[in-house]
């Protein structure tokens, strides 16, 4: 009897340690399965919620428009910036007076994209993201949509009247490139059979076991047809150096990452290539921010040949330069919560900086989180869009600033002015380039 009584007393308890223990290995065995995709999700979910976490900042200018220009020091020239929140592209002169205008509703630029579930329940938060223009007016824009899936979305082209005259089929991120007849875009593409086998055996072209991520460098040609894709993932998986393919491994197990978040693009011809260790002309070189890492990848062989970390953190707009170097935006390299982003000139064979600018004490560089780019001018003035602030500066080699410009788009969040993100580039164009501007009459259009 006494030792039923005990037991009764045990049982509850036995009970409870056994839900419990069960509770715990479930929680265990769920986080690890589908962990990383809830995180993913819950990041991305108050975004799209909340556009201003994405495309709006607080705005530290008391002015907009033009706030500075020497002309003695400037390089003269057009200036070509995207706006994310209001999907549009501008082009200005150096008094920062708008020549043109290029804005199509994201459902006539992506009817698929902006069809989708996830915009029609309003979980994405629509953006442009950058442009490249041509002396006829025509321009090519990299739209993304932010949700909870891939941000890909056609590469569109518009004529100097903003019509759409195609779309192309793969959906890109981010940046493109255009070289001579060929368009080079970062996409996430949507796997082959043999592509999706490896990601359920979780293993490269060489049997190595890499993180999966659908991120490719797609090329197009002029019509926006998809000349040939190549998956970043694999060319990782394929390089001749084990140290890259454990870098990559360690950071997705650390950060539980699930993309790399590959973020610019710059091909490399006859006269930049040899600057690069084992890297020839056509390679690409690629700013991959969730490894805080540049690579070239060799598209044809499908693997990485060269690959550098540095001070640099979250950065973006790598791009070479004709003397060897590569500049880039650096968003959070000098790793103090709240400082300024820098931009960078870097030696690539040392990885030391050449020259660099993050403003002043009381007037720094502000773009920390995703977006900001950089154009070396041909006069050596450097041009930074800081895009998180809404501003556009000229800045000389010894660290002046000849001009400057700050866009109007606005708005008051819960009595604090906000005011929108640029896209992540922006470029200066030399007079002689924009040709229909002179048989255009300054003509804005928009449908």
């Amino acid at each position: 009897m006494k030792v039923w009584k005990w037991l009764r007393r045990f049982l509850p308890t036995y009970r409870s340690f056994a839900l419990f223990t069960l509770a715990v290995a479930f929680g265990m065995i769920f986080s690890a399965v589908a962990g990383p995709r809830l995180g993913r999700f819950f990041r991305v979910l108050p975004a799209a919620f909340n556009s201003r976490q994405g495309n709006w900042f607080p705005d530290r200018f008391e002015h907009s428009g033009l706030l500075k220009y020497d002309p003695t020091r400037a390089q003269r020239g057009y200036t070509l910036y995207t706006i994310a929140a209001d999907l549009s592209a501008h082009l200005i002169d150096m008094n920062g007076r708008e020549v043109h205008k290029w804005y199509v509703p994201f459902d006539v630029a992506a009817p698929a994209a902006s069809s989708s579930l996830s915009s029609f329940f309003g979980l994405a938060v629509k953006q442009m993201e950058g442009g490249i223009l041509f002396p006829n007016g025509d321009i090519l824009l990299v739209y993304e949509v932010r949700t909870v899936g891939r941000p890909g979305t056609p590469v569109v082209k518009l004529d100097k009247d903003s019509h759409v005259l195609w779309r192309s089929v793969v959906g890109a991120h981010h940046a493109i490139e255009v070289v001579g007849d060929k368009i080079y875009a970062l996409t996430g593409q949507r796997q082959s059979p043999e592509e999706r086998q490896r990601r359920r055996e979780g293993r490269g072209r060489r049997g190595r076991r890499v993180p999966f991520s659908g991120e490719h460098v797609s090329i197009l040609n002029s019509n926006g047809k998809t000349l040939g894709t190549y998956s970043i993932m694999n060319a990782i998986a394929n390089t001749d150096d084990m140290r890259l393919v454990a870098a990559v491994r360690s950071s997705f197990r650390q950060g539980g990452e699930q993309d790399l978040h590959t973020n610019s693009i710059d091909v490399l011809t006859d006269q930049t290539a040899h600057f690069i260790p084992g890297a020839k002309p056509g390679d690409v070189l690629l700013s991959v921010r969730s490894l805080n890492m540049l690579m070239v990848m060799d598209l044809k062989a499908e693997k990485i040949v060269w690959a550098l970390r540095g001070s640099w953190r979250k950065q973006h707009d790598a791009k070479i330069l004709p003397n060897g170097h590569i500049l880039l935006f650096d968003n959070q390299g000098n790793l103090m919560d709240g400082g300024p982003s820098r931009v960078l000139e870097i030696d690539p064979i040392t990885g030391g900086i050449v020259w660099s600018y993050d403003g002043t004490k009381n007037d720094p560089l502000y773009s920390p989180e995703n977006r900001g780019g950089a154009q070396r001018l041909a006069n050596g003035n450097t041009l930074i869009n800081e895009a998180n602030s809404g501003r556009i500066l000229e800045v000389t080699p010894d660290h002046k600033v000849v001009w400057e410009f700050v866009d109007q788009r606005q708005k008051i969040i819960r009595g604090s002015k906000y005011i929108a993100s640029l896209g992540l580039n922006a470029h200066r164009y030399d007079p002689s380039y924009v040709k229909f501007l002179s048989t255009d009459g300054n003509h804005v259009a928009t449908h």
